[in-house]
């Protein structure tokens, strides 16, 4: 059996604009859990690992299962709240593994967002969800879609700029556990 202290934890993990530090502790149940209590990702792994390389899969395995829920949460509750403010309807909303887009607008109104925009401030998020929304509008970048989204999001330019310099390291980002 395999301890946790055979295993190098991430000093820490980008969240939401900021960086959560990252401890863990074994528990006797097959189960394992991920909490976040103020800034510390709180890992909770069940003792079943015949070998630290199989820990550290488990770790990455519940660090980006965890990421990927809050994504989920996160693009769902902006997306409804959007919904809500501006009257507009869509079809569905997934969250994928995407390196090249952070969010695309089907002409059926499917919306999709990169997971990984979980990593970045919240405003960040809250732009890519109204530059998507505004795509069921508009299915172009015409200056009409670009009023729509100036409307909604006044500051996007902000966002927007972020997202050209920090993008490539979040696009690129790997959770590494040895």
């Amino acid at each position: 059996m395999t301890k946790l202290s055979d295993v190098t934890l991430p000093a820490a993990i980008p969240f939401k604009g900021r960086m959560l530090s990252v401890k863990a502790a074994q528990t006797p149940f097959s189960f394992s859990r991920v909490n976040l209590r103020e800034d510390v990702l709180q890992l909770s792994l069940s003792s079943i690992h015949d070998n630290s390389r199989a820990m550290a899969g488990h770790i990455v395995e519940q660090i980006n299962t965890w990421l990927k829920s809050q994504a989920r949460r996160a693009f769902c509750e902006e997306v409804e709240k959007q919904r809500q403010k501006f009257g507009f309807s869509y079809k569905s909303v997934a969250i994928k593994d995407t390196r090249s887009r952070w969010g695309s607008c089907s002409s059926r109104g499917n919306l999709n967002f990169s997971w990984r925009l979980i990593m970045a401030p919240d405003e960040v998020l809250n732009y890519v969800v109204t530059h998507e929304t505004a795509h069921l509008s508009h299915l172009n970048h015409s200056s009409d879609f670009w009023n729509l989204v100036r409307e909604r999001c006044p500051d996007f330019r902000n966002a927007k700029s972020w997202l050209q310099k920090h993008g490539a390291s979040l696009m690129n980002w790997e959770l590494s556990v040895r």
